[in-house]
C-alpha cells in the first residue's frame, strides 16, 4: 500500500476523519471554554459595578412583594373557554 489518499483502506480513510474531527472538537471546546472564562470574569467586573443594573445581585422590594392586592397577573386575562 502507498500513503497516497486514494489507496487507503475505507477503515484507514474514515479513521483519519475521525481524528481531524476529533482534532476540531477539541479546538472548539478550548475557545468555548476561554469564551466561558472571558464572559465569568465580565460578569464578575459587572457585578462590582453599580453603574450595571440588576448586576449587583440587589433585589427591589417594591416588586417583590407577596402581599400584593388583587389577583395573580394569570387571573386578570380572561378565559379562552367562553360560554355560547
Amino acid at each position: 500500500m502507498t500513503e497516497h489518499d486514494d489507496d487507503r483502506r475505507p477503515d484507514e480513510a474514515k479513521a483519519d476523519e475521525v481524528e481531524r474531527e476529533l482534532d476540531e472538537m477539541h479546538e472548539r471546546q478550548e475557545d468555548l471554554g476561554g469564551e466561558i472564562d472571558d464572559a465569568g470574569d465580565k460578569w464578575e467586573r459587572q457585578k462590582r459595578d453599580e453603574r450595571v443594573p440588576g448586576a449587583t445581585g440587589e433585589v427591589d422590594d417594591d416588586k417583590n412583594d407577596e402581599d400584593d392586592d388583587g389577583p395573580p397577573p394569570e387571573a386578570q386575562y380572561p378565559s379562552k373557554e367562553q360560554d355560547d
